[in-house]
């Protein structure tokens, strides 16, 4: 018993009624004291609290244990009940200082025989445990709903009768149905009526005993879906069934995910069944766990006899070793791909080559998951290799020999290349000759006209020598002499030009590519030709001809392509009916390479035969030689140029000549 309490002599009796209710009520708390509050007996909680027996309680002040605020506020709620003399029942929370406790507190007033209140008998519930239990209860339950709101799986809640007292969001998703259409009904209405006895089967056994199996179902609501539904019994402290929570996952994903995944495996299995070659996939532990069904094929033997083994029982035996080597690189990563050859027993018995390539596959999260490849069946190469390299022997032995028969042909093949350059050589001039017979053909035709050329500057020297002779005889030098002379001077220049140009297109002498002028080359043929052009009534016109368009060739060689070109022209307007007659020469410059074209406004060539313009011996003219084509095409070309054939629109014909500018010439090949 404390010391600091100090006890008196109550001042009331107990009486035996009263006596009873305390003993009747000695396992709770219970206490009756005077108004002063004085114990006058208390049950065995009681004294517990004041750390005495029970026989030590009466007397004792009960306030005096107390903390001082905790005392006052129930000496007040005493001697309220003492003083309105109505009994009170409250929930109180006290503070001992070294706990709090919160109890359900029952205070009634004693009154003696005449009505006068002589005391109190208060009756004391410790609810602590309980309300940290609801408390505890309410934050379960707070996490169970917010943890349900947010699960991504379909949670319900329902009584031991199975009707639905909570639904969280996704069960709403999953099957359509808000929580007031869910809410109070049977959760198995929902399930299909030819699979209730599946779920009744679960519900039986989770009302034996709690987590039963899980089960596939189909549930109605406004959306018809397969789930995988479990159900848990929830119990109290004496077994007794309070809830069912279940959970719904959808499975509508899920199933058309296992049967893509079946149907690609169908079809892998159906691909690798039609590719001539073994598609194999190892574990990480080398064991074999899929084998295509060409393995049969090849071996005769049954799928089954590698599967979860290794490849060393269908291996040769000294074939082992190199192959477990190569795959262990891959297995163990420290390889991206291994390549290796092994013989394995085929169906006849007999030990075939095989190829094989393999490397590590990884799942999607880079998990190393083993190793896969494919093995060709390469006897028929091995065969092939070793009857090649047979033949390579055989064929060493005969090279040799063949070697010792070309080093006698060589010797002779020498004096036949001599005498083949000799040939060639003979052959260039013979070219040489036709090219200058050519020429000589053209002024054969040309000659005429040459005399006639020749006879205008001639008798306009004689008509002015005569002229001078009457004025020197006359007169003494004038003006008028000075222009005879100079008019004499420009004819007998002209006559040497025509006599110097005629030599010079007839030599035969080689020349070396020079720089000349274009302009002047062109000129010198349309005044070459002038003369037999007035003859026939033709005319010929120079059209865009600049004085600055170089080229590097030979002139003789290359004028003799241009006076084929415009007597052709003319020849091809003789029979044509047009009174405008022309044949045309333009000449222009481009990036890199200089083109002359020459046309007429004749008859043209027929589209049959101008696939044949410029072979030798081909011609459409009676008298022609066919060589003149051929030789313009040939010289062209050793000038590093082409040569080709048009049928213009407006009639006639169109040859075009492309000749490489000077800085192309001189960087290539250039003339020769």
């Amino acid at each position: 018993m404390p010391s600091n309490v100090v006890k008196r002599q109550p001042q009331i009796l107990l009486t035996k009624e009263l006596l009873a209710i305390a003993l009747r009520s000695s396992s709770e708390s219970i206490l009756i004291k005077d108004c002063d509050g004085i114990i006058l007996i208390g049950s065995q909680r009681v004294a517990e609290f004041y750390k005495c027996s029970v026989d030590d309680l009466p007397g004792l002040n009960s306030y005096d244990a107390l903390p001082a605020e905790l005392a006052e506020r129930i000496r007040q709620r005493d001697q309220f009940v003492i003083s309105s003399g109505k009994a009170e029942s409250s929930e109180e929370t006290w503070d001992l200082g070294y706990e709090k406790r919160t109890l359900i507190v029952s205070r009634s007033p004693i009154r003696d025989a005449t009505g006068v209140h002589v005391g109190i008998i208060t009756c004391y519930t410790n609810i602590s445990p309980i309300k940290q239990a609801f408390l505890l209860f309410e934050q379960n339950q707070k996490r169970f709903t917010a943890l349900a709101q947010t699960c991504p799986v379909g949670i319900f809640e329902c009584n031991p009768a199975h009707q639905l007292t909570y639904v969280n969001p996704e069960w709403e998703r999953i099957t359509g149905l808000s929580t007031q259409e869910a809410v109070g009904k049977l959760w198995t209405d929902f399930v299909c009526a030819e699979q209730l006895p599946l779920v009744q089967h679960l519900m039986s056994c989770e009302d034996s005993y709690p987590g039963g199996d899980r089960v596939d179902c189909t549930l109605r609501g406004r959306n018809e879906c397969t789930v995988e539904l479990s159900l848990n019994r929830v119990s109290d402290t004496q077994n007794f069934t309070v809830s069912f929570i279940g959970s719904i996952v959808d499975l509508t994903y899920r199933l058309a995910a296992q049967q893509e995944i079946r149907e690609k495996a169908n079809l892998m299995r159906d691909l690798t069944s039609s590719v001539p070659a073994i598609i194999w996939q190892l574990s990480v532990d080398g064991l074999c766990i899929f084998v295509s069904d060409y393995f049969e094929t090849v071996t005769g033997m049954p799928i089954e006899t590698v599967l979860g083994k290794n490849w060393q029982e269908v291996t040769h035996v000294d074939d082992v070793p190199g192959a477990v080597s190569s795959l262990n690189t891959v297995l163990s990563e420290q390889q991206k791909s291994a390549r290796y050859e092994f013989r394995m027993k085929g169906k006849a018995g007999d030990w075939r080559w095989m190829l094989a390539n393999c490397q590590p596959i990884h799942s999607m999260e880079g998990k190393f998951m083993g190793v896969a490849g494919h093995t060709i069946d390469i006897t028929d190469r091995r065969i092939a290799e070793l009857e090649l390299q047979q033949y390579n022997a055989l064929l060493e032995e005969r090279v040799k020999e063949r070697t010792q028969e070309l080093l006698k042909v060589n010797d002779s093949l020498v004096s036949e290349i001599e005498n083949r350059q000799y040939a060639e050589e003979l052959l260039e001039e013979k070219r040489a000759q036709i090219s200058h017979f050519s020429r000589v053909s053209v002024m054969g035709r040309l000659s005429g006209e040459l005399a006639h050329e020749l006879n205008q500057p001639l008798n306009a020297i004689q008509n002015y020598v005569a002229s001078l002779s009457k004025i020197l005889a006359s007169s003494p030098a004038s003006d008028t002499t000075s222009h005879v002379l100079s008019r004499l001077s420009g004819e007998i220049t002209r006559a040497a030009k025509i006599i110097r140009r005629t030599r010079e297109f007839l030599s035969t002498a080689k020349h070396k590519p020079e720089l000349l002028s274009l302009s002047e080359l062109v000129l010198d043929t349309a005044a070459m030709l002038k003369g037999e052009a007035r003859r026939r009534g033709m005319t010929i016109q120079i059209v865009d001809i600049h004085p600055d368009v170089k080229v590097l060739g030979d002139p003789v060689r290359l004028q003799q392509v241009l006076v084929n070109l415009v007597l052709n022209a003319l020849e091809a307007m003789v029979d044509h009916p047009s009174s405008n007659k022309i044949a045309t020469i333009e000449v222009s410059e481009m990036a890199d390479h200089v083109v002359i074209a020459v046309h007429d406004s004749g008859v043209g060539v027929a589209e049959s035969l101008q696939d044949r313009l410029f072979d030798a011996f081909f011609t459409t003219k009676p008298t022609g030689l066919g060589m003149g084509l051929a030789i313009s095409q040939g010289i062209v070309e050793d000038h590093g140029g082409t040569i080709k054939y048009r049928t213009r629109e407006e009639g006639g014909s169109l040859f075009i000549i492309e000749l490489p500018t000077v800085s192309k010439t001189i960087s290539g090949s250039g003339a020769t």
